[in-house]
């Protein structure tokens, strides 16, 4: 390509860099439309993926639900310590391997049921002192955490990003960070109450921070506060099931920061991104897990064992206990469910993530596929163009929907996207401007040489066509007034020119209607060619009928002009067929579109020779080629002056079907009385002649041929004599 090519392309090339630019730039925060418009096509390619490539999420996780239905058997939330005390208890009777509540315990319970207080009915001093004293030992919360302390307990806590106050009791840091991470720092905490922290085997942080259009996509595995690190609910879960009270984190250096690549736990690494979070891997909406109702738990529906092997969550689905989420599937998903969702993916390692090296190859991506998409709109058509982009556009969705579903990778396409219609568009613009210049050029090119069908064509592929030299074969068309000199002699300035416009007009609109192309008007001569501009493979054939419409215009107008006037007119026409070179040909001061070559100087010749033949039209050799549906009258074998090549002229007396009997029969006596002349049988021609002249006196052709027998029976001729006629004169 070089630079003249490529400066035509270069508008778009700066769109497309400002585009990546723009993309590059946003990454860094998610309010932007961009990133917007990412998260939407996120969303509908979450749920195109889980539509055609489902993956079951697996079966470690089941849901214990406190919804509305347990909400009406139990009482309002939140229940009292000894009632969840009682769902541990049941819990833990069908053998929960784990037990995680997506719930905080930071306030101890207000009413003891062993307390003073609690007991509706009048007590004495003594029966007040005893329950003190009982409740001492037996006060709820710390009969919750002795219950607690029977299995393997996960506690949820808040991480606050905007809110200093610290409330609870946290886990000791789980990983000591870099001094220039990047983890998404809390100022605050609202934590477990003592008891509950030290009766846990672990505790998480619950917190999540939607998108910026409030769609819970991702969410964080690890947050720090004052310098430590801790867990997710579902992290700190997942390490409990497997026994794990660490895990390996990868942190690389990206600038001048160290970010957090990847989590191990076991041989399961889990990658994130530098702000430590993880891509939900959302299925569909609620409903991936198995529900038990709180209720049920309660009221001791769970068969012994039920729950080995599983890891329990405990949540709510109620919504008025403001725990319900909006993610890719739906606006109310119990955030329960996307704790349970990420300590699954954590435990089968199987997490959808966008790659740390996704920025350079994305970059390096749309740079080779701008030049691709450059190569394919540039010089198409608009509908090529329209198909085009649509194409592409399904392979660029299908494809990162497959890396999506099969490779668990997310890349942005939206840029992309955006590259392709851009392009799109302005190439589409300027095709429409360039097809319209083409169209413009086309009709001022050719509006005057050829009929407007011929123009509509040629606007169907232009790019075929141009003003360029081009040699093919073609037929040409002379026509010429006789003796226009002495008819203009006789006429006034304005009597002349009214009589060439009466003549010009009908003759011009027949040689459009027959698909034919004006040369030009020199005077009262008409020169018109056929196939070209536009192919035309019925060229001689259409040329042919041109002529002998001519003919009858001109016998019309004659009659038209006797009434005005003027006087009678004929016409001489020529028509030859032969390789020519047709251009726009000329000086740079003015130029024409037309025909040059020996075919058409023989064109011209044959026109010459209508008055000697005393025929109105003749046509060369070439030219009847093909043509079956005209009878031709063989006028004569001649050479021309100049020329060292005979050939056989015709005349085209009409069509096969508008010939009458009479007008065959003697054409074919004709062809008799030509073959005795041939032959040197000049009695035998000249005879028939003489009986055809009787018939057609007008006919000067009869005549010629007895002359030239009358002057050849005394000569004595060659044996390689060939009947050809030399012409002297032009």
């Amino acid at each position: 390509m070089n630079i003249s090519a490529f400066s035509k392309h270069l508008p778009v090339v700066l769109i497309a860099v400002l585009i990546m630019i723009w993309q590059l730039t946003t990454q860094v925060g998610d309010r932007s439309i961009l990133n917007r418009l990412d998260y939407i096509f996120y969303d509908w390619r979450a749920q195109l993926g889980a539509f055609f490539a489902p993956h079951n999420v697996g079966d470690d996780v089941v849901l214990v639900d406190i919804d509305e239905d347990s909400i009406l058997h139990e009482g309002r939330w939140p229940w009292s310590r000894t009632k969840m005390a009682d769902m541990v208890a049941k819990l833990k009777e069908a053998e929960a391997t784990v037990v995680a509540f997506d719930v905080v315990f930071s306030e101890a319970e207000s009413i003891d049921f062993l307390s003073p207080e609690s007991v509706s009915v009048p007590l004495s001093q003594e029966e007040r002192v005893l329950l003190e004293r009982l409740a001492k030992n037996w006060r709820a919360d710390d009969f919750f955490a002795r219950q607690l302390m029977t299995l393997d307990a996960v506690l949820g806590f808040f991480l606050h990003t905007n809110i200093s106050v610290q409330t609870g009791v946290l886990p000791d840091s789980l990983v000591s960070p870099p001094p220039h991470h990047v983890l998404i720092r809390a100022v605050g905490h609202t934590a477990p109450l003592p008891v509950y922290h030290d009766a846990a085997a672990a505790s998480g942080f619950v917190t999540t921070f939607p998108d910026a259009d409030g769609v819970i996509r991702r969410t964080p595995l690890l947050m720090e506060e004052n310098g430590k690190v801790y867990p997710s609910l579902a992290l700190a879960a997942a390490m409990a099931y497997l026994l794990l009270d660490d895990i390996d984190t990868s942190f690389v250096p990206v600038g001048d920061i160290e970010a957090l690549s990847q989590i191990t736990l076991t041989d399961l690494p889990v990658n994130t991104d530098a702000l430590g979070r993880v891509l939900i891997p959302y299925q569909k909406g609620r409903g991936q897990f198995r529900y038990i109702p709180a209720w049920k738990v309660l009221a001791g529906e769970l068969k012994a064992g039920e729950l080995n092997g599983k890891l329990v969550f405990v949540g709510t689905s109620a919504i008025g206990l403001a725990d319900l989420v909006s993610t890719p599937f739906e606006t109310s998903f119990p955030g329960v469910e996307v704790q349970g969702l990420v300590a699954q993916s954590l435990l089968s390692g199987v997490f959808p993530h966008r790659p740390v090296w996704e920025p350079g190859a994305l970059l390096v991506f749309q740079i080779l596929f701008l030049f691709l998409l450059m190569w394919v709109f540039a010089d198409r058509r608009p509908v090529a163009m329209v198909l085009c982009s649509t194409v592409i556009s399904l392979l660029l969705v299908a494809g990162n929907t497959a890396v999506w579903s099969r490779g668990h990778l997310e890349f942005p396409l939206v840029s992309t996207l955006i590259i392709v219609q851009v392009i799109f568009g302005w190439y589409l613009v300027t095709g429409f401007i360039s097809e319209f210049a083409t169209e413009r050029r086309l009709r001022e090119m050719f509006a005057q040489y050829v009929p407007p069908e011929h123009i509509n064509r040629m606007l169907d592929n232009p790019e075929h066509y141009s003003l360029e030299g081009d040699s093919k074969e073609l037929t040409v068309l002379f026509s010429d007034i006789r003796s226009f000199t002495t008819i203009s002699e006789q006429l006034s300035a304005s009597q002349l020119k009214n009589l060439l416009n009466i003549y010009f007009t009908p003759i011009t609109e027949a040689i459009f209607r027959n698909d034919g192309t004006i040369d030009k008007y020199v005077g009262d001569m008409v020169m018109a060619f056929w196939g070209a501009p536009v192919d035309d493979p019925r060229h001689r054939e259409k040329a042919i009928l041109t002529a002998m419409e001519m003919q009858a215009i001109t016998r019309k107008i004659s009659t038209v002009l006797s009434v005005e006037g003027l006087p009678h007119i004929r016409v001489g026409v020529g028509l030859n067929t032969g390789v020519m070179n047709v251009g726009d040909m000329g000086s740079k001061y003015r130029k024409a579109y037309t025909v040059l070559g020996d075919a058409v100087n023989l064109g011209s010749r044959l026109e010459g020779l209508t008055k000697f033949y005393g025929v109105d039209i003749l046509v060369g050799e070439n030219t009847i080629e093909g043509v079956e549906n005209i009878v031709f009258r063989f006028c004569d074998r001649l050479q021309v002056k100049g020329k060292d090549v005979a050939i056989d002229a015709y005349e085209p007396l009409g069509e096969k079907s508008g010939l009458s009997i009479e007008v065959m029969e003697r054409l074919k006596q004709y062809r008799q009385a030509i073959q005795y002349y041939r032959e040197r049988c000049w009695q035998q021609a000249d005879d028939l002649l003489h009986k055809l002249q009787l018939e057609e006196p007008d006919c000067r052709l009869y005549q010629l041929y007895r002359q030239r027998i009358e002057q050849l029976r005394n000569t004595s001729l060659p044996e390689d004599w060939d009947g050809v006629f030399r012409h002297t004169s032009k």
